[in-house]
């Protein structure tokens, strides 16, 4: 009995994520959690997460009020032969490095397109498809 116990306080308690450094802009962090790296094929699918300096506010659908968020958790998709990308699922979270609840998420598993130019979305691509 007693080891049924451990065992499940062991699996309650979360599991630490393993965040690297990726890219920085004015406005946030961004960061990749490389445990989560998962290649099928070409594609290569793993979390990343955006740490923004300041409070940013979102107006989300019913019943439409305003949310503060500090940190936002996107699960996304990389077409590594193919320099195409995809968002999965995103999260915001209240507080600093996805620290707490999700305040709010969706899924957005639309077609993949391709990676801009833009230093921001070339560092994620380089980043998942080393």
């Amino acid at each position: 009995m007693r080891r049924w116990i451990l065992l499940s306080l062991f699996a309650a308690m979360p599991v630490w994520a393993d965040w690297s450094f990726v890219a920085k802009t004015d406005d946030f962090n961004l960061y990749g959690e490389t445990n989560t790296r998962k290649k099928t094929g070409n594609v290569m699918r793993m979390w990343f997460m955006a740490d923004y300096k300041a409070t940013q506010s979102v107006r989300l659908p019913p019943p439409l009020l305003w949310t503060n968020y500090q940190s936002i958790r996107e699960l996304k998709e990389f077409d590594c032969a193919n320099r195409q990308h995809r968002s999965l699922k995103t999260m915001l979270f209240a507080n600093h490095l996805t620290k707490g609840d999700p305040l709010y998420g969706y899924d957005s598993a639309g077609a993949f397109g391709p990676v801009a130019a833009a230093a921001l979305d070339e560092a994620q691509f380089q980043f998942a498809c080393k």
